[in-house]
């Protein structure tokens, strides 16, 4: 190769960033505007290019966390089955290694046209944490990049964590999201820290384990409690709290949770959060502690 083409090469490697957050910021409007087949190739086409040039593996993962994003709005509605056009050539899967779902991380071309959109979204995933893998914990690695991997790596954990949960997988759910509130942690991200947290709360709330959730619960608070987002983040937190003490028959608790869910939720208008307490404070005024009298 002559100079010349090297320093093209070098030219071109140089933009692929740029060139992707642009390809993502795409799929994404075109995931807003249903246009997912659109958001799929454009995020195939990413991949490619990310494999080709060997990509920064942050820039890459997140190409592979919207591709996995698009392919769970087609399993979402009802679209089980990947068509052999969306299964052909994604690259989903194909990084050598052990994927975290137990498979030979070279999954894609055996059997892709039967693949659930969900285990596509899975391979995806595992991809996108494979590739950073390789570097997470290099030493000299500056101070700055680390923080990106850190980040890149617990969102694409979390994801995988919702994937399970809603597998109702809940043993791998749980592991996942761990191990996002530890990258998270790493980052030194108190909002991501305490919406994690509360994501793992509402898994054991899905396996009606009421007393480990409020558990969580009670640590997303203290972490959310200094965060930069802390009404948004307390108004679930304190929603989820009472939802807990409601299946605990603790009436006159869920009361108390859901008077901070909504004083979070006015703050922050999370207008879910807030009809939701007022509802269940007004069904349940008669069971109120406070003394009506004091303020006569």
């Amino acid at each position: 190769m002559g100079v010349r083409a090297c320093f093209v090469r070098l030219a071109r490697v140089e933009q692929v960033p740029a060139l992707v957050m642009r390809s993502v910021e795409n799929a994404r409007v075109a995931l807003d505007d249903g246009h997912v087949d659109k958001a799929i190739k454009m995020m195939t086409s990413t991949d490619a290019l990310c494999s080709r040039v060997v990509a920064p593996p942050t820039v890459h993962g997140l190409a592979l966390r919207v591709l996995a994003d698009a392919y769970l709005y087609k399993a979402h509605a009802g679209e089980g089955e990947a068509t052999t056009m969306d299964a052909e050539g994604d690259g989903a899967g194909d990084v050598g290694g052990a994927g975290d779902d137990g498979g030979d991380g070279n999954d894609n071309n055996s059997g892709g046209a039967d693949k659930t959109y969900v285990e596509r979204a899975k391979d995806a995933l595992n991809k996108g944490l494979n590739i950073c893998k390789v570097h997470d914990g290099k030493a000299g690695l500056p101070a700055f990049m680390r923080s990106d991997l850190a980040g890149r790596m617990g969102d694409l954990y979390a994801a995988m964590g919702e994937i399970h949960r809603e597998e109702g997988n809940y043993k791998e759910a749980l592991r996942s999201l761990r191990l996002a509130v530890g990258k998270f942690e790493e980052l030194g991200q108190k909002d991501f820290i305490a919406a994690t947290i509360n994501r793992v709360a509402f898994t054991y709330m899905d396996k009606s384990q009421w007393t480990e959730a409020l558990s969580e619960l009670e640590e997303a608070e203290k972490i959310a409690s200094s965060a930069e987002s802390e009404s948004a983040l307390l108004s679930t937190t304190f929603a989820y709290k009472a939802k807990c003490l409601i299946a605990l028959e603790n009436i006159p608790g869920a009361r108390i949770a859901y008077e901070s869910a909504l004083k979070y939720g006015m703050a922050c208008g999370n207008v879910g959060v807030n009809a939701e307490a007022e509802e269940f404070l007004a069904r349940t005024q008669s069971q109120s502690t406070v003394d009506d009298s004091a303020f006569l």
